[in-house]
């Protein structure tokens, strides 16, 4: 039987690797609503070849997407693999949306110095 995750990649790579998205690719985002103003998101990105916990355009995307079709209001709140639930705020009119921003949780993980 095929589990969950195994069903997640062999699905992304379909659209990953589709013809129509040659010949670079790109990122697949799968949403599921939780709520008027919330969904959750999943992403395998190109690069990586692999899921991330999280996807800072594609989240933008899937809420701004989100918003389009179900006028949802500003800001929409987007649970991410890794746990943390962002928030993108935006405005709207009839015109479109802008001033979007994506606020969430940000970790230091690395310092470093490089001599050249």
């Amino acid at each position: 039987m095929m589990s969950r995750l195994w069903r997640f990649r062999k699905t992304a790579r379909r659209f990953r690797y589709h013809p129509a998205f040659s010949p670079k690719g790109t990122n697949a985002n799968f949403v599921q609503v939780l709520s008027p103003d919330s969904i959750a998101i999943r992403t395998y990105e190109r690069g990586v070849e692999g899921e991330t916990l999280a996807c800072g355009t594609g989240v933008c995307a899937a809420a701004l997407l989100h918003h389009l079709l179900t006028h949802s209001p500003s800001p929409v709140r987007v649970k991410v693999r890794g746990g943390d639930t962002l928030q993108v705020a935006f405005e709207a009119s009839e015109r479109g949306v802008r001033n979007v921003t994506l606020t969430g949780p940000a970790d230091f993980v690395f310092d470093g110095t490089i001599s050249l």
